[in-house]
């Protein structure tokens, strides 16, 4: 080993600990950062000649060469954005970067280059898109708002610019109810008239309207039921008779007493005439609002079921069940992402809709994924293909909602590592001075 060797290698030791104090410092530095993943130093030996069979070593040196802790857990935080996202266990965000402007749209444009990161802080710009504090627009599946068929083909920049719900008009009506057996009227005679029951729908054009139904005793176990809806043309339908227990359709099955047993159409109520015990039981008829007909189903329950319409002892009527399916216009009213992915807007009329799915990238090798400014990764041949996944399946992670992931940088272990480092700078340096003064005496010898 010469004196100039035993010096490089000197230097090379205090190049790789200064290299490492760089790591320390850039991590120190991102402790705070929003999904930072922390670098850590792995020191490898350079050998030029070693041999046990020879008995030979002559100095080398250390090479610092840098590890990315891209697949560490960083601690998660709850915020209170319903946008923001973080992910529990592998994987990464899909998310895109804006390269211009379409003329023609006014909207961005995007790199054709795929980017993914873990900084999940996103929020809606004006413009419709979710954008993180990196300034990166998140990617997701898109889903149809009506059936919920995902479209897991390709990813696309979630944008949600369905300001308006459309109205819903009312086809359906649930109605359950006793109707009490022993009412009579101020004369204790029949017929008995029921106090009406209301209930507001809504036609196609999102206007509340009114729908009034009302029932009248005829018989021991016979009812009429009459319909109207005041500005519907027409706007009164029925009376039509209902009678509780005895055969269905008058010569099928037995319904119990106090189930509904017959149903007869009049006055333009059409009757769902049973065959078996629990058919549907239901009377259809069509509205005028003024914007064309509107069919509508009344269900009373089923046949010979105690599960909807019953007539069972009392005096008063017993409202169970009154709802109908209408919705009239909404408007937007807030924005979520659920720990399922899922990017869903609440309306004001109650309607809640999704719009895209938010799937989780893994990799095969995630410490091979390059750096990028913003906390961002791009793929690599070394870390192999992104396998788009739904959180929780196909070995990635689990989203949590309205949460962030911080950095996964430990400040007391970079400042253990920080003194490791310049305690072996400083040995390293002593070994330069020694080999200085041992070329110093070489140099004398000459004298």
């Amino acid at each position: 080993m010469s004196i100039t060797g035993a010096m490089q290698t000197a230097i090379s030791g205090m190049t790789g600990q200064s290299t490492a104090i760089g790591y320390i410092s850039d991590n120190v530095a991102n402790a705070s950062t929003t999904g930072y993943k922390k670098v850590e130093s792995r020191f490898q030996t350079l050998i030029t000649q070693s041999s046990a069979q020879s008995n030979t070593h002559s100095s080398g040196g250390v090479l610092n060469q840098p590890f990315f802790a891209n697949n560490a857990q960083g601690s998660i935080t709850q915020v209170s954005s319903t946008t923001s996202i973080a992910i529990s266990g592998n994987g990464f965000i899909p998310v895109s970067k804006v390269t211009g402007v379409d003329s023609a749209t006014g909207l961005p444009t995007f790199e054709t280059t795929s980017y993914y990161t873990r900084v999940g802080d996103f929020n809606q710009n004006s413009e419709g898109f979710l954008v993180n504090s990196s300034g990166y627009y998140l990617q997701g599946w898109s889903v149809d708002p009506v059936t919920g068929v995902i479209d897991t083909s390709s990813t696309t920049e979630v944008r949600v610019s369905n300001l308006l719900d459309a109205p819903v008009a009312t086809s359906t009506v649930d109605y359950a109810a006793n109707l009490p057996s022993n009412v009579l009227d101020a004369n204790d005679s029949l017929p008995a008239t029921l106090p009406v029951s209301s209930i507001e729908i809504f036609d196609a054009l999102g206007n509340a309207r009114t729908l009034n139904l009302t029932w009248t005793r005829i018989g021991d176990s016979e009812w009429t039921l009459s319909v109207e809806a005041p500005d519907s043309t027409p706007s009164s339908f029925g009376p039509a008779t209902v009678s509780f227990g005895g055969s269905i359709s008058g010569a099928g099955p037995v319904a119990a007493g106090g189930t509904i047993g017959t149903m007869n159409s009049a006055g333009g109520l059409t009757a769902s005439l049973g065959a078996a015990l629990n058919d549907n039981a239901a009377f259809s008829f069509s509205l005028d609002f003024g914007s064309g007909a509107q069919d509508i189903t009344l269900d009373l329950g089923s046949y010979g079921s105690t599960a909807g319409t019953t007539q069972f002892a009392g005096d008063t009527l017993t409202l169970n069940d009154f709802h109908q399916n209408g919705v009239p216009q909404g408007t937007f009213k807030s924005l979520a992402i659920d720990e399922q992915g899922f990017v869903s807007v609440t309306f004001d009329n109650g309607n809640v809709k999704t719009f895209y799915q938010i799937p989780i990238a893994r990799f095969n090798d995630p410490t091979e994924l390059d750096r990028v400014n913003g906390n961002a990764f791009v793929a690599t041949p070394q870390s192999g293909s992104p396998i788009l996944a739904q959180p929780g399946s196909s070995g990635v992670g689990d989203f949590v909602s309205a949460a962030i992931e911080g950095s996964n940088v430990d400040i007391a272990d970079e400042f253990s590592k920080l003194i490791v480092a310049q305690r072996a700078y400083s040995a390293n340096a002593k070994i330069i001075t020694a080999t200085d003064e041992l070329l110093q005496e070489t140099i004398s010898i000459l004298r």
